[in-house]
């Protein structure tokens, strides 16, 4: 069975971003979609432009994803699963021991939430009236060493944008490289 740090569930580019950031903090990641592709809700707008994400004025949402992509799969050894989702999981001595869709079991120290909606699977995480994940200030959610990014995420009177899930990815990377130390 193979160990990681954290797995992240969602490959939009919340998703993406944590895996690229955990890399380059020597995090050994999983980044599990349930697609067959890595984008997320982008390329339902594939030809729109995106104006809230760092470093680019403009850009469309296909040429993002497809930036975010390459940078995951050849700058990072975080290993991506497509068509894959997470069967059953328990949670026993500070481990997590999951059982993937593809029959692969694994554990991990960490789970970072970035599906743009909710997981059923997770049914002790508290949510709100608008079925999204109430956060702590660190991404963590009400449960020990799961956090949340992205759209899954609530803020009364904030709005969510994508750069807002990067810096949330950003912040649940450094809470988990923290949290080992």
């Amino acid at each position: 069975m193979e160990n990681f740090d954290a797995i992240i569930i969602g490959g939009g580019p919340a998703g993406m971003f944590a895996g690229i950031y955990g890399y380059q903090k020597k995090l050994n990641l999983l980044l599990i979609e349930k697609e067959g592709f890595l984008g997320g809700t982008p390329l339902t707008f594939a030809n729109k432009f995106v104006y809230d994400f760092p470093c680019f004025n403009e850009i469309t949402a296909k040429d993002l994803v497809n930036k975010l992509v390459d940078q995951l799969m050849f700058n990072t050894k975080t290993k991506v699963l497509t068509n894959t989702t997470i069967v059953s999981y328990i949670y026993k001595n500070n481990v997590f021991e999951i059982m993937l869709s593809s029959g692969i079991a694994i554990t991990v120290n960490n789970i970072i939430i970035a599906t743009g909606n909710m997981i059923e699977i997770f049914n002790d995480i508290e949510v709100n009236s608008k079925n999204r994940i109430n956060v702590k200030i660190n991404q963590e959610t009400n449960l020990s060493h799961i956090y949340a990014i992205g759209n899954v995420c609530y803020y009364q009177d904030k709005p969510s944008s994508m750069s807002t899930a990067i810096g949330e990815a950003t912040v649940a990377i450094r809470s988990i490289v923290n949290q080992k130390k």
